[in-house]
């Protein structure tokens, strides 16, 4: 039997650990978990999911131009469009995290940069629990290299999380008036080979993103499982919550099937022109 959550509480955040399913339903998911932290209809969640079949997510205003639909379709790879900002990520070997909190939770913290700061700080605590040597990119990074590419991995923003000096956490936000939704990849294991067969890059973007990205695999055999585990117990501890195993409502789960039909698994918005989708979402990254 499912706990009963309190919506307003502030210390009792509901944890989900998802069995692996596609881009659609996952996207479908977070933002239904975002809309219910936001109506004060459900409580902050930590989720925890992966992908299957493997999947390349664009992010919000990122034009389908970059995809090589032929070279995913030959390896199997889906592609969604993510409600988060940021660029192309290539969910494979990999675990995902989101987290879906009131604006409040955050206090002084509510501003973009500030919020993911907080959030990298539980991320590097987890990671650092299972042995990984992480360390967080420094604010300066945020607008060092103003002509990014079509590659979330390609190199670190400001506050995300760096393992030898390149990036092993690629995160994006989203925002409503009064709640966050921010969610990630967390690499294992780097498919780069797979990630170029799937994007359509310019000159030297490969060789880049080659120098930029990091796997945990590097430090230890890790079972997404086990970093889920890990990471949960850094976000209760940041946080200073107890994270109750729980799953979604039956209104949730209707609200997320409503959600893939009418939105994740269209063409219409997957394919999209980023002018097209513009000002239906708040902030992103």
């Amino acid at each position: 039997m499912s706990p009963s959550f309190d919506s307003t509480s502030d210390t009792r955040w509901r944890l989900l650990v998802d069995a692996p399913t596609n881009g659609a339903s996952n996207m479908a998911v977070d933002e239904v978990l975002l809309d219910g932290v936001a109506s004060g209809s459900a409580p902050p969640t930590v989720r925890f999911y992966g992908w299957a079949p493997p999947c390349l997510s664009l992010g919000y205003f990122q034009s389908f131009d970059v995809v090589n639909v032929d070279g995913c379709r030959t390896l199997g790879v889906d592609v969604v469009r993510r409600p988060t900002g940021g660029r192309a990520i290539l969910h494979d070997r990999e675990l995902t995290y989101s987290v879906a909190l009131p604006l409040r939770l955050l206090g002084d913290d509510r501003g973009l940069l500030p919020s993911y700061h907080r959030l990298s700080l539980a991320l590097e605590a987890g990671l650092r629990q299972l042995g990984a040597p992480v360390v967080l990119a420094p604010e300066s990074a945020a607008h060092a290299v103003p002509d990014q590419g079509p590659i979330c991995f390609d190199r670190p923003s400001a506050h995300e999380i760096l393992l030898h000096g390149r990036k092993l956490v690629g995160s994006a936000q989203v925002r409503r008036a009064t709640a966050i939704l921010q969610h990630g990849s967390i690499l294992i294991e780097p498919r780069l080979d797979r990630l170029r067969s799937c994007l359509r890059l310019p000159g030297g973007e490969a060789s880049r993103v080659e120098d930029g990205v990091a796997g945990l695999a590097e430090v230890g055999d890790f079972a997404p499982t086990t970093i889920a585990v890990a990471l949960a117990d850094a976000f209760a501890q940041e946080f200073g919550v107890r994270l109750i195993p729980g799953q979604l409502r039956p209104d949730e789960r209707s609200a997320g099937d409503g959600l893939l039909a009418s939105k994740y698994a269209s063409l219409a918005w997957t394919e999209g022109a980023p002018a097209n989708l513009a000002g239906k979402t708040t902030r992103t990254r």
